[in-house]
């Protein structure tokens, strides 16, 4: 059974939601699955209505309580949690749309160059042309989803490791170890056109 002071916090005062951090922040499971329970519903309800996709509804908002949960020891709130909970959820969505978009944007003008290319060339060269564009994507989707992001974000947007760290939320040194793992597997699926 919830505790009253968790049950219904967005009728609760600033002063009850400073007793919530905190419970949380000591490692009070219960206070933490009452926070999910309470607020995860609507929050998907919200980023749905940004992105429209359930599946990835589902995940952004699961990693907003599981990134609470993890950096719980140093989260601190300014205003009330209501605000910030829907903040961050609303942020996580936008940064889902930004990446969607930009990949998206990369794969059509990689599939624009491949056949423009593929266009001027003999029909010869047009197997050829076709199996490295295949064999491209085919790479491309094998790769981690974040060492995708990484990749795309250098080298179809020419962004530097600072400015992907800042996008992606991570350090520049993370984002070169997945850079140098992207390569790594582009390397070897793309053996056969690099000889």
């Amino acid at each position: 059974m919830i505790p009253d002071r968790f049950a219904n916090p967005a009728n609760s005062a600033n002063s009850t939601d400073a007793d919530w951090i905190a419970r949380i922040r000591a490692g009070d499971r219960e206070a933490f699955e009452a926070l999910v329970r309470h607020y995860a519903d609507r929050l998907c309800g919200f980023v749905y209505n940004h992105i429209g996709d359930a599946d990835a509804t589902q995940e952004l908002v699961q990693d907003l309580f599981l990134w609470i949960w993890r950096n719980r020891h140093q989260w601190e709130i300014r205003g009330a949690l209501t605000t910030y909970l829907y903040r961050a959820a609303r942020n996580r969505a936008i940064s889902h749309i930004r990446h969607h978009r930009l990949e998206r944007r990369w794969r059509d003008q990689a599939t624009r160059q491949v056949q423009s290319v593929t266009d001027s060339r003999s029909t010869e060269h047009a197997s050829a042309e076709q199996d490295l564009r295949s064999g491209l994507a085919r790479a491309l989707e094998i790769l981690p989803d974040r060492c995708r992001q990484v990749f795309l974000l250098s080298r179809a947007h020419g962004l530097s490791n600072a400015e992907i760290g800042e996008t992606l939320e991570i350090s520049p040194k993370t984002v070169e170890i997945h850079m140098s793992r992207a390569l790594a597997i582009l390397r070897t699926e793309l053996a056969d056109w690099l000889e």
